[in-house]
């Protein structure tokens, strides 16, 4: 169980989607937390050097022991389906994915907006010192990073995928590490394949940051080529053998 601060999940949380695939007790989620809780004290604590080197070891070992046992390739990269809970959009991504113990990861719900329905996204996250910009803030750019994914998901939600185009940050006061912190995001208007999204971050319900979006609707054609391109740029295994499947051919 990690050491990380999580509040409840509220009713909200399941109300439209029902429960989520994805949770603390998955097993790859409990091993990317106790990667998480190593991060928190490495970063937070002063541990005598011949413990950390000790630890060290320790690490490495089980690291190899994983390498050692896992199935070749790169794991399946499942895309998100649009109807399925926020929180399983993106299992592997930096901010939500509770199989990356790079994200913290931030609790993620739709609700159905008051704009005709319009699905929208809250969430949760309270940031630990991993995680720290200023004195007792979270980093600027950790607040851009969790925009992109939840304005992203907002467009998800509401049907409305696309890239990322521009992304504009407004940081209105420090947001605060260690602090139960609430999120929002939601489609404010599609013209073509041009969607346009808003989010905040909101801190005892005072906006602490906020963005607007732009984004680009993708056909999946197209994204394939970039995957291919990208693929074929590296000797390291980028894409799993799925997608591989779907690259379009040279002809």
């Amino acid at each position: 169980m990690s050491r990380r601060p999580r509040n409840p999940l509220p009713d909200d949380f399941v109300e439209r989607q029902g429960p989520a695939n994805w949770t603390a007790e998955h097993p790859r989620a409990v091993a990317a937390d106790a990667v998480r809780d190593a991060i928190d004290v490495l970063v937070s604590k002063d541990v005598p050097d011949a413990v950390l080197l000790e630890e060290a070891a320790v690490i490495d070992a089980s690291t190899q022991r994983m390498i050692d046992a896992a199935a070749p390739g790169k794991r399946v990269r499942m895309s998100p389906d649009y109807d399925a809970h926020p929180q399983d959009f993106f299992p592997n991504g930096p901010t939500a994915g509770w199989a990356n113990p790079l994200a913290l990861p931030i609790t993620l719900w739709g609700i159905d907006g008051s704009d005709a329905g319009v699905p929208e996204i809250r969430g949760e996250a309270t940031f630990s010192l991993a995680y720290e910009g200023p004195p007792t803030c979270v980093h600027g750019g950790v607040i851009s990073l969790i925009f992109d994914e939840i304005l992203g998901n907002a467009n998800i939600i509401a049907q409305a995928p696309g890239m990322t185009v521009e992304l504009k940050v407004t940081y209105r006061k420090p947001t605060p590490l260690m602090t139960p912190l609430t999120l929002e995001a939601k489609v404010t208007s599609v013209d073509g394949r041009k969607i346009r999204s808003w989010a905040a971050i909101r801190n005892n319900g005072e906006i602490t940051a906020e963005a607007e979006g732009l984004f680009i609707a993708v056909d999946p054609e197209q994204m394939m080529k970039f995957a291919k391109t990208h693929a074929e740029n590296t000797e390291h295994d980028v894409a799993d053998a799925e997608m591989r499947q779907m690259f379009p051919s040279d002809d």
